[in-house]
């Protein structure tokens, strides 16, 4: 799966991307025996093991027409001992008849029990032995996204359905856990009208009148969470150069979108072939474009769901960072049909290594089959650090009590969790980390497996303790602080846990493999060391003039040096650090000031200065530290300061690439403009770039083709910024009749710009209607926190309205509703979120972590106003 996780912090341009979320030995243990303890305990998340489900069969009445269906299943089952109740999972539908037949029959009666579980009771003791269990049930339509939904598209209703975490149980009586890996064999009757697809082929197909019976073949053994329909008026188009049968499917109308899909996707799943030694085994590959999604993309066995703007792409009129997280996207999908499919996490505590592996895998595959995007200057431990930093983070891998828990922390997973493999890679080497996954995947294929299985073929592979190294990072939050010292060729390197100042935070150590880059004059040479002790020496070849310690910029620790060497290191950076390297070094400084090591004004010099870098993604990269600055810092008599600052800092940069892009430039050029223009007319309202907005947009409306695919969104949202009502009216009509899915995605972000109070009003009425789908409420509100004003009308509107949008949200989604309020530096705006959800507690506990998570921000953001601001105004000042 890819989860999307909703941004909030700093907004500036909203894009809809991918769209990934540690303890001592000893603390791992503890957890492990707690999360044992909860295992089999009626109303724990975990069902009881009393009953081992064989395989399943499951009939479904589908009619996209109507507001609920029915079905049946029977489920081939052993009961493990002498029991006369038993429960599975079931939230939603309703049991009509439940029918045990085995060494004895009966008919069971049944009651809901807490965590999303249905008891079956018999009136008689059941004998251990092979049953078969029948049931008959019905359920409505779910209208959040999520379990078997319904969504309308153009006037036609179409099914779909999305089943991970959880959402099995909403459509019919399963065993919905992934330990619990068994074949399924689906049948679907639906009208004739409809196209009916599932995770494998069809098999037979019989009309009766006006519907029609689709029988599809067994599966192999998958758990609950990866079966997979689709119901509706699809266009579906073959895809040449895959060894089995596929097709991308979509719904009516954008076929034309399609060519970048069925081209794309043959040369990633060979590419996982080479990479895994072995086939793809699945029947079939067919991809589905949804225009209602609650996530990026779905790796359902066979049938593999995408939001629409994610896998159909117009490749002419794209932008590289379209294209690219397409690429990534289908690439990341795909290889969890290895990692997720055939080899399954046994429970969900090793989530976060399932859609780490595939993060980091589809990156690799982006990397070696499409270089031009430069993916490799996307470095994901820098997008979450900062988060695992915070003292109320949680490790990766944590124990999974109830379902709100598998979504807690999800987001940082994904990156922290594949950027450590990365690390892993670069320690290890590529060689033996393949080797280490192909011997892994060999043994567990098609069975379900635990994080130290992997952990313990890669120290096989490689021979060394990767099994350490792993542990120390999943099972503790945050990461090191390695302090660099150096006395002639003699380096010594201390660990701590990195500290946000002013926070306290228990004392944690890390086995963690190091590569220090360092040189002099025209020599640069490296160092590694597997750092597992509270300090480690070790000799340099010559006493170096300046240190980089974090070759390649693989490691997951920050490194803070003496202010000489830091300097040093300053003055020849353009020279001796690569595009890579330098981007994460604006990071590891910035994350310095968090911890109070470096004064906030250094931090502002350098950032301004590498706007300029010769690399547009590095210059990016400065500018948007800038912006989450200003973000912190900025208050009302200070903002033409920070005018100054963009400007003076901006100026190098649109001399070198200049204001109009030129034909054949690189993308990454084109796309430093875009921020910058954007910076330039949001922040200093320049008159020229809002007059080149407003063009654009006019044009954009007509004829979006027309408009650069680089500056469309950034030129829509600063229209916005000044726009009246007729200008929302025409964003709405444009909007609800888009050319294409990612014209449809920018007018959504863009509409949240809005500033003028009664377009903002229209707007906030617009955002419950039923052509804003569950998924998009959040990304519409995103763009209202741009401005304090815009967040403050916003936030009334949602406090008025909490009920209906709490009923619309996705149920993923609601955690994230009370940071999508906050500034993150207001406590008495803190305050008032409390008090809005503190009704909500007790029905939503998730909300809890919220809440904790909030709080530790405004804190932060306050404290670090307070002392720093004086330093940022002295600054701002010298300019």
């Amino acid at each position: 799966m890819l989860f999307t996780e909703i941004t909030l912090r700093p907004v500036y341009k909203t894009n809809l991307p991918v769209a990934r979320r540690f303890q001592s030995i000893l603390l791992a243990l503890l957890i492990l025996l707690s999360f044992r303890s909860v295992q089999g305990k009626e109303g724990s998340f975990r069902l009881v093991r009393t009953v081992t489900p064989i395989e399943q069969q499951i009939e479904l009445k589908l009619d996209p027409s109507a507001d609920q269906f029915s079905g049946r299943t029977m489920i081939k089952l052993t009961i493990d001992g002498d029991l006369s109740e038993f429960t599975l999972s079931g939230r939603d539908y309703v049991i009509k008849t439940a029918q045990l037949k085995g060494k004895s029959s009966c008919r069971l009666s049944h009651k809901a029990v807490p965590e999303a579980k249905v008891k079956l009771m018999c009136d008689q003791l059941l004998l251990a032995g092979e049953y078969e269990l029948s049931v008959t049930f019905t359920a409505p339509y779910n209208q959040q996204s999520v379990g078997l939904y319904k969504t309308t598209h153009e006037e036609i209703p179409y099914l779909f359905t999305q089943f991970e975490m959880a959402d099995a149980r909403r459509v019919f009586p399963v065993f919905d856990e992934p330990e619990y890996k068994i074949p399924f064999q689906l049948t679907v009757i639906a009208p004739s009208s409809q196209k009916v697809y599932a995770n494998t082929p069809l098999i037979s197909q019989t009309t009766d009148e006006d519907m029609t019976t689709h029988v599809f073949a067994k599966t192999p053994p998958i758990p609950s969470y990866l079966i997979a329909m689709a119901v509706g008026p699809f266009e579906e188009y073959p895809i040449v150069g895959l060894k089995v049968p596929g097709r991308v499917i979509t719904v009516k109308g954008r076929g034309s979108l399609v060519d970048y899909a069925t081209k794309n996707i043959p040369l990633i799943l060979n590419a996982l072939e080479d990479y895994f030694g072995s086939p793809y085994v699945y029947q079939k590959l067919d991809s589905v474009a949804v225009p209602e999604f609650p996530f990026g993309a779905m790796e359902n066995v066979g049938l593999v769901t995408y939001r629409e703007d994610l896998l159909l792409v117009d490749e002419k009129n794209a932008a590289r960072r379209q294209k690219m997280y397409h690429f990534n996207v289908v690439a990341h999908e795909l290889a969890h049909q290895w990692y997720g499919n055939l080899v399954t996490m046994k429970w969900w505590d090793d989530l976060w290594l399932n859609e780490a592996f595939a993060s980091w895998m589809a990156n690799k595959i982006t990397i070696q089959l499409m270089p031009e995007f430069n993916l490799h200057m996307m470095l994901p431990q820098n997008y979450v650090m900062k988060m695992d930093a915070r003292s109320t983070t949680k490790p990766i891998r944590k124990a999974i009590r109830t379902e709100s828990d598998v979504m807690d922390g999800l987001g940082l997973a994904y990156s922290k969790g594949s950027a450590i493999l990365s690390m892993i890679e670069n320690w290890i080497g590529e060689e033996a980390f393949q080797k280490g996954i192909r011997a892994y995947m060999k043994r567990f294929a098609y069975q379900n497996a635990v994080a130290s299985d992997l952990w313990d073929a890669l120290s096989k592979a490689s021979g060394q303790d990767v099994a350490a190294v792993l542990r120390s990072f999943v099972t503790q939050a945050s990461f090191p602080l390695i302090q660099v010292s150096l006395e002639g060729k003699t380096l010594r390197l201390s660990q701590s846990r990195f500290v946000v100042k002013g926070q306290d935070a228990p004392a944690q150590m890390w086995s963690l493999p190091i590569v220090i880059k360092y040189g002099r004059a025209d020599q640069v040479k490296t160092a590694k060391i597997l750092m597992n002790q509270a300090s480690q020496e070790l000799t340099l070849e010559f006493t170096p003039e300046w240190i980089y310690p974090d070759q390649n910029a693989f490691g997951y620790y920050r490194w803070v040096l003496s202010d000489t060497y830091l300097k040093n290191l300053l003055k020849v950076v353009s020279q001796v650090l690569s595009d890579r390297e330098r981007s994460a070094l604006l990071s590891s400084v910035e994350a310095l000031v968090d911890a109070g090591l470096v004064e906030v004004g250094q931090f502002l010099s350098t950032s301004s200065r590498f706007v300029s870098d010769p690399h547009p993604q590095v210059a990016r990269t400065a500018l948007n530290k800038l912006k989450t600055m200003k973000e912190t810092f900025s208050t009302p008599d200070q903002h033409h300061l920070w005018v100054r600052l963009f400007s003076l800092s901006a100026e190098p940069a649109m001399k070198r690439y200049g204001v109009a892009e030129r034909e054949g430039e690189d993308p990454l050029i084109s796309e430093l403009r875009s921020d910058i223009l954007f910076t330039l007319g949001f922040e200093g309202g320049d008159k020229k770039v809002m007059e080149r907005a407003q063009k654009a947009v006019s044009l954009f409306l007509k004829k979006p083709e027309q408009v650069s695919p680089y500056l469309a969104q950034t030129f829509l949202n600063l229209a916005a910024l000044q726009g009246d009502l007729s200008l929302f009216q025409a964003y709405r009509t444009a909007f609800e009749n888009p050319h294409t899915p990612e014209v449809r995605s920018k007018l959504l972000s863009s509409m949240g710009f809005f500033q003028n109070p009664d377009v903002q009003a229209q707007v906030l009425e617009y955002a419950l209607k039923d052509k804003i789908t569950p998924p998009d409420l959040l990304y519409l509100l995103r763009g209202m926190t741009s401005r304090v004003s815009t967040r403050k009308r916003m936030s009334n509107w949602v406090k008025m309205n909490l009920d209906r949008v709490l009923a619309k949200l996705p149920p993923h989604l609601i955690p994230y509703l009370p940071s999508v309020l906050s500034g993150g530096c207001d406590e008495a705006e803190l305050d008032e979120i409390k008090s809005l959800f503190s009704s909500e507690l007790t029905r939503r506990p998730e909300l809890k972590r919220t809440m904790e998570k909030l709080t530790e921000v405004v804190s932060t953001c306050v404290a670090k106003q307070t002392r720093e601001g004086k330093a940022v105004m002295s600054y701002l000042m010298s300019l």
